[in-house]
């Protein structure tokens, strides 16, 4: 975008078109004026910056002003910790669009806070943001115009802050865990609006939206009985398409399952980064030697000793897959100790009486195969499950699903075999 721009001559032809109205004689016009590919579509999806009159880089935000925005507020501010200080500003000055931005913002701006839960690296808690996040700049009044809309509009904006244990003294992971969310270019990818501190604690915190279902077990536990088998098609593919961005952009979120997806109404969103790695990046030796995850979701090759690959998140898919389908918990009436991790090293995987349809199990069971290299990709799984949410209704699917549904009749909420016992979604090493 640096590299490229409108000339004076071509802006003042264009200036007044509307960019998503065009004319065929002024899409043609814009054909011949506009001759870097790259510059034309930012145009015709989000039109000239009210500015600079440059492309903006998505719908009503130019990276290049907003950047200067941002800039000149570098002095009204700071988390009194370099390294962070450092992290939101170049967040700010890369973003093309608005969810790429990051703030720091002061803990006084949190109102209701209170406590949701606690798992293997922090704390976590549930508060009205006052403010709302920013969304783009307001150019009569030179200000920033700010949003409470998230998936639905809020009177009080509901946001949850995640609190690292011990996060007084910034780590690395911390602030790659923070990068990640910001940087992810995936809808699927739970947003990061910006870092606060407790202080009480003086623990940094995470800012992130409020999913009103909780976690995808939750919602499972709440509904599965009135979820069709087209909305379970629904979950899995909004999944494999978050986990192929992940992986298309080179890494591997190490730590998938049930616990870290997040469901609002029917938005799917995939959380806890903390252990997210470049794929091309291997372990030090001391990390080496841990297995971190969720027992029944780490791949039997990891259990091993390996190291983790995106063929590793694969596995995880798998289990989660299975899980959607069941409703069950996997091994949930079994101990989840080193026995179970030996069985699954052995090829033990798990087992329900609720029917899933053959075409469906055969994709869980590529996924759960030995081999990893025998694994399909997660596009190949989004591709999957796309087609089976929107073309289920007729062929061999459609048998299938008529046959598990006659089968699956006599489980209902008091025969399913689970007790509802949650279901420890803990990562430890």
């Amino acid at each position: 975008m640096e590299e490229f721009m409108l000339s004076g001559d071509v802006i003042e032809q264009i200036k007044d078109f509307k960019h998503r109205r065009l004319s065929d004689e002024q899409s043609l016009l814009i054909d011949k004026l506009i001759l870097n590919e790259e510059l034309k579509k930012l145009y015709k999806s989000n039109g000239l910056c009210k500015d600079c009159k440059q492309p903006n880089t998505s719908r009503d935000w130019c990276k290049s002003c907003n950047a200067k925005h941002f800039q000149q507020n570098f002095k009204n501010w700071t988390s009194r910790n370099n390294e962070i200080d450092k992290l939101i500003q170049k967040a700010q000055l890369k973003a093309k669009k608005y969810d790429k931005i990051l703030e720091w913002i002061e803990y006084d701006r949190f109102e209701n806070v209170e406590y949701l839960a606690k798992g293997g690296f922090g704390t976590i808690y549930k508060a009205i943001w006052k403010d709302g996040y920013i969304r783009k700049w307001d150019f009569e009044n030179n200000k920033w115009i700010r949003s409470k809309a998230w998936v639905e509009n809020y009177e009080n904006f509901p946001v949850v802050l995640k609190c690292l244990h011990n996060s007084q003294d910034v780590t690395v992971d911390f602030l790659r865990e923070i990068e990640l969310h910001a940087t992810i270019d995936s809808s699927k990818v739970t947003y990061c609006f910006g870092i606060t501190k407790d202080p009480e604690s003086n623990n940094f915190m995470m800012v992130m939206p409020y999913s009103k279902d909780g976690s995808l077990r939750q919602r499972l536990n709440n509904s599965f009985n009135s979820m069709k088998w087209r909305g379970k098609f629904d979950f899995l593919q909004r999944i494999a398409n978050g986990l192929k961005d992940i992986h298309s952009q080179g890494l591997i979120h190490h730590d998938i399952h049930c616990g870290n997806i997040l469901n609002h109404d029917d938005y799917i969103r995939i959380t806890d980064l903390g252990l997210c790695r470049p794929a091309n990046v291997k372990s030090s030796q001391d990390e080496y030697k841990k297995v971190y995850g969720v027992l029944p979701y780490v791949a039997p090759e990891v259990l091993r000793g390996k190291e983790y690959t995106q063929e590793s998140d694969i596995y995880g898919f798998g289990i989660i897959a299975y899980e959607v389908c069941t409703g069950l918990p996997p091994y949930h009436d079994i101990a989840h100790d080193k026995i179970l991790a030996i069985s699954i090293c052995k090829g033990f995987r798990p087992k329900s009486n609720y029917k899933i349809p053959q075409l469906i199990l055969d994709i869980i069971k590529q996924c759960w195969d030995t081999d990893p290299l025998k694994r399909p990709k997660a596009k190949e799984l989004y591709n999957s499950f796309y087609k089976l949410y929107y073309y289920n209704y007729s062929g061999e699917i459609a048998k299938q699903i008529e046959e598990a549904d006659k089968i699956n009749e006599k489980f209902t909420s008091t025969s399913l075999p689970y007790n509802g016992t949650t279901l420890s979604y803990t990562t430890n090493p």
